[in-house]
This record gives structure tokens, C-alpha cells and sequence, in this order.
């Protein structure tokens, strides 16, 4: 795929901190990323299973007929399953368990029916190439095919139509907007429904957030 290059942000730091939504200090969250990553030979093969693991091991929840609305990476672990936004913040938070650098990515999809829906994926940075790079945690069905590259990105969503975008902005934490989607939204149909409304990126761009934040050990 041809996508907008990623902008770099300045710091690295807020990239490995952890939160309430990015819960990498959560004991199930940590033992996990190390146990399925103890073969990984570098940073880059323990993301690529850490991604793998995400895409493949924790269901989409509209593909497995949920409708329970989990957020955070802890809860997405435990139900084993969350939209795209919940999934990109547990591989978020394992990431940042093994002191891999990870962010939030956002972009704009128009749907088969014409109207707009937020697609929440991320990127990690892998020191010895210096590259970020975006992943799309998912999963993968007929018609979508994401995959773990360093070289060429293949994420869910290409973006094709007028009115979509893809952010090239890397985000620590989620984005304000979003994560107010959450408090209005009795379930995840609505959820889905209600990110259309948000048409285009916050206007102050990657905003730090990194106040009360725990700094990940590994």
C-alpha cells in the first residue's frame, strides 16, 4: 500500500508510559508479553508476534457478534475481544510492557452504504532501523488483509475515497474525542455509529499526555 508517511513526534518517552487505557502495568497484560515473546531474537520479531498474537488471538467484536463496548487493554484481554481501538490498545500496552515504543493511529473509512465510521489503529517505533512503522491489529476477514512488515505498511483500510483520511500523527493516549465516544454509547453499534462523527483530527495534533502516567519497566 501507498500511505501517508508517518510523522515522527518529538519524544519517546510518552510512548512508553502506561495508563488506565494503556494498562501495561496490569500483571495479565505483562506476563503475557513476555511469556509468548521469550523466542522473539529482537524488538522487531517480538512485535511482529506480539502483533500476530493481537490480530489473530483476540476477536473483532462485530465479526464475533458482541456487542459489549471494552476499552481498555486489560478489559479487552480479559473479554478476548474489542473493536480496533480496544485491540490496538492492548498490542499498545504489551508493546510498552517489553520497552518497544507505541502509539495510537486514526484514520477516516467510508463504508459500503457511503457514510463514514473512525478506524482506530497504531505504530511502533524499532530503534535499530529508527522507523516507526503502523500496525493494524484488526484481524483479518474476506476483503481485509493486514500484515506485519517493516518495509511496506498493509494495513486494513487503504485510503481511496474523497472524505477519507489516515492521520500521519502518532498518539500516546487515545484521542479525547474518541474516548468520549465511550461515555455516550450503550453498546458497540453505537459506538461505531457515533465515530462518524468525528470528521477530522483533534487540532492541536499529538497532544502529550503523559500527567500521572507510569513509566513501563521492563
Amino acid at each position: 500500500m501507498h500511505l501517508p508517511p508517518l510523522i515522527p513526534p518529538a519524544s519517546i518517552t510518552p510512548y512508553l508510559s502506561c495508563s488506565g487505557v494503556i494498562s501495561c502495568t496490569n500483571a495479565e497484560i505483562r506476563t503475557l508479553a513476555r511469556s509468548i515473546t521469550a523466542n522473539g531474537i529482537d524488538d522487531i520479531d517480538r512485535a511482529r508476534i506480539l502483533y500476530t498474537w493481537v490480530r489473530d488471538s483476540i476477536a473483532h467484536s462485530v465479526d464475533a457478534g458482541q456487542t459489549n463496548l471494552f476499552w481498555n487493554a486489560s478489559d479487552v484481554l480479559t473479554a478476548g475481544h474489542g473493536l480496533c481501538f480496544g485491540k490496538s490498545h492492548l498490542l499498545v500496552a504489551l508493546c510498552r510492557v517489553l520497552g518497544i515504543p507505541a502509539g495510537l493511529c486514526y484514520q477516516r473509512v467510508r463504508r459500503e452504504d457511503g457514510s463514514f465510521v473512525l478506524h482506530g489503529l497504531c505504530a511502533v517505533y524499532y530503534e535499530q532501523i529508527d522507523k516507526w512503522v503502523r500496525l493494524d491489529p484488526r484481524g483479518n476477514k474476506p476483503g481485509i488483509s493486514a500484515e506485519f512488515s517493516i518495509d511496506s505498511e498493509q494495513i486494513a483500510y487503504e485510503p481511496s475515497y474523497d472524505g477519507e483520511w489516515l492521520d500521519q500523527h502518532i498518539y500516546p493516549e487515545p484521542w479525547h474525542e474518541v474516548t468520549h465516544l465511550v461515555d455516550v454509547s450503550r453498546d458497540v453499534l453505537q459506538f461505531i455509529e457515533n465515530s462518524g462523527g468525528i470528521r477530522s483530527p483533534p487540532v492541536n495534533q499529538v497532544r502529550i499526555q503523559s500527567i500521572g502516567s507510569m513509566q513501563c519497566i521492563t
